[in-house]
């Protein structure tokens, strides 16, 4: 078990992303897309392990300070032996981060940040370029679905649908209202009267929205990585329940 729990910490490093050096000043409508993986557990930490089927790869591996605070654990929710979520706790016990790895390349694909537990912001690698190209922003006061414990929608999401670094996309919320503003000329503002609107006619415009018409758009894609979230981080806290 203990080589389990070393093996974890170990893979952990796997499922990252790049060292992010000092960031020079970003050109207008650009984002910095790096994804870096925050460490969890080191050789001097406490820590203590959930295996449910005995095979030896823990489903949740926790890690704890010297005041006996959990600071971080790994979730391993397919039983591969390799990181699917880490959790992130501030001093008082509430998630302040989530790192998501919701496909077999071994790398972050998703961060969330919380304050006082409540999700503010998530960064997404939806083109699988392991870079951020997806940025959303919530309303921590915001009514919370009781099914995924998060908002219906963000407030507002910003894209870059091209991977050249600049954002090319601004989507925004109002109820259940999604418009759409797209910079086509590539000068990183939205072009004059590009707005796309959705949801006026009866229909409801969800988190990936329903934009078909949108080339590029990466609903389909938003709608898994948001799926995967969601279930990943309530099936980590079903498996670490009374722990």
């Amino acid at each position: 078990m203990l080589a389990a729990v070393l093996a974890a910490g170990g893979i952990g490093s796997g499922c990252g992303g790049s060292e992010a050096a000092s960031a020079p000043k970003l050109a207008e409508g650009a984002r910095s897309e790096g994804l870096e993986h925050e460490p969890c557990g080191g050789s001097g930490d406490r820590s203590d392990v959930l295996d449910t089927n005995g095979d030896r790869k823990p489903e949740i591996t926790r890690y704890f300070d010297a005041a006996s605070h959990e600071k971080c654990r790994v979730v391993d929710l397919n039983h591969d032996g390799k990181p699917d979520i880490f959790e992130y706790f501030d001093s008082n016990g509430a998630v302040r981060r989530r790192e998501f790895c919701y496909d077999d390349t071994g790398l972050v694909n998703a961060i969330e940040y919380y304050e006082s537990g409540k999700l503010v912001r998530r960064e997404y690698d939806i083109g699988g370029g392991h870079r951020i190209d997806t940025w959303d922003w919530f309303d921590p006061n915001a009514p919370v679905d009781p099914k995924t414990g998060r908002p219906a929608h963000p407030v507002r999401r910003e894209r870059d649908t091209k991977g050249n670094g600049r954002v090319d996309q601004w989507w925004t919320w109002n109820g259940s209202q999604l418009t759409i503003a797209i910079d086509r000329n590539g000068d990183g503002k939205p072009d004059p009267n590009s707005a796309l609107v959705f949801g006026d006619d009866g229909g409801t415009a969800t988190d990936a929205g329903t934009v078909g018409t949108l080339s590029n758009a990466g609903s389909t894609a938003l709608a898994g990585a948001d799926a995967a979230a969601a279930n990943g981080a309530q099936q980590a806290h079903g498996l670490g329940a009374g722990r």
